[in-house]
């Protein structure tokens, strides 16, 4: 059994400029593409301004006073005011043309101050639209604020008159008013700025860093085709036949080499990207998470390979199943892009598991679930081609 093994390690260690170069050349293709889209989204980023409009009803001229305090806001930067009659608003927005109407009535900004409090009315368009939800946040903040504000003033005037100090009250309106201003200028008072994007907590070259690891796994098992995707002569298969060693005996002596090439490779790739992404700590469950990766990905091959028992056809399989579950598990376009069902499927999908368990480690914060999920898809695989193996031996019998 040894020397069948040492045999395939020869066979193998042959192939293995075929195999660097066949993962060398589709990694370069991919880096470009991830460097001209990258080029590509930074030109085309910026500020977009979204048109409100404004209906004013109200025959007072507080709106002349307020409209340019807000619109010089920079929590208000982002739209556009214009006045229009009620009409025109409505059918601008029908048409698309505003992204919300807000209809100041008659008589608004005089019951503020006499606690009629007749409320403005905000029009929004179907839909989830982002500038009609930020809109929205916006008035309710506001309503929120003026509600505070007129509690204050009308909590106090009530008290001065209950204990006869009413001269007063142009005292403690002015107090008020001074908290309530500062207040109601205040950015951080209202809203507190997050900055967020659709690959969470990674940057782009962490994020995308993973997907061209697993990627470049990928195309080195391509590559590997050259001897597994080759039968063996049939000369040799008899002699193993007649030393007492089967088709599964075979198949083994290309897992050892095969994962023995994984294992080089990922931990060569890993010490790379350590170099690049310092938050990646190699503790003893981070090292045993890319042994079973190394184990994953030879399983994964060999299977695709011994399953068509062709070059051409195993290599053209396993980009095509690769680069699908990698699709699936975000390499490409982040989850947010993607439908619901693609984060839910991920853990059963090997390649998938594969690169969120990557991400994980490059962030620092690989577990043990990632390495046993990581197993069970190995022991499947290799199942599997043990079924497929025995298959084969009993159709060759009969």
């Amino acid at each position: 059994m040894s020397v069948l093994f040492f045999l395939q390690l020869k066979r193998a260690l042959k192939a293995l400029p075929r195999i660097i170069a066949g993962a060398v050349i589709p990694l370069f293709l991919a880096g470009m593409a991830v460097f001209l889209a990258q080029n590509h989204y930074s030109k085309q980023t910026g500020t977009s301004v979204s048109p409100v409009a404004l209906v004013n009803h109200d025959s007072e001229t507080y709106l002349n006073l307020i409209l340019p305090m807000v619109t010089q806001m920079e929590a208000a930067s982002n739209f556009s005011f214009t006045e229009m009659e009620e009409e025109e608003a409505m059918t601008a927005l029908d048409e698309g043309r505003v992204c919300a109407v807000l209809v100041f009535p008659k008589e608004m900004f005089a019951g503020i101050l006499d606690s009629t409090n007749i409320p403005a009315r905000l029009y929004l368009p179907g839909g989830d639209s982002f500038p009609s939800l930020l809109i929205g946040k916006f008035a309710e903040a506001g309503s929120l604020t003026l509600g505070s504000a007129q509690a204050g003033i009308y909590a106090s005037t009530d008290l001065y008159y209950t204990y006869g100090i009413s001269e007063h009250l142009s005292d403690i309106y002015y107090d008020i008013n001074t908290v309530n201003l500062k207040y109601a200028l205040s950015r951080e008072s209202a809203f507190s700025a997050k900055s967020t994007t659709a690959l969470g907590d990674f940057s782009l070259l962490e994020y995308y860093g993973c997907t061209l690891f697993v990627c470049l796994l990928l195309f080195l098992g391509a590559g590997m085709g050259s001897f597994l995707g080759t039968p063996a002569p049939k000369t040799f298969s008899e002699q193993l036949r007649r030393n007492g060693m089967g088709a599964f005996s075979l198949e083994l002596s290309l897992f050892v080499p095969l994962v023995l090439f994984y294992l080089i490779f990922v931990f060569v790739l890993s010490g790379i990207a350590s170099v690049l992404l310092p938050a990646i700590s190699f503790s003893g469950v981070s090292v045993l998470y890319l042994i079973c990766t190394a184990l994953c990905f030879a399983a994964y091959t060999q299977l695709i390979y011994s399953f068509t028992k062709n070059t051409g056809r195993g290599l053209l399989l396993l980009l095509f199943l690769g680069l699908f579950m990698i699709v699936v598990g975000g390499g490409f376009l982040p989850y947010a892009f993607l439908p619901n069902i693609c984060s839910d499927l991920t853990p059963f999908l090997p390649l998938s598991a594969c690169l969120a368990g990557f991400r994980r480690f490059a962030g620092g914060v690989v577990t043990m679930k990632d390495c046993l999920i990581l197993l069970a898809h190995t022991m499947f695989l290799f199942g599997a081609l043990a079924v497929l193996t025995a298959l084969r031996r009993k159709e060759v019998r009969s």
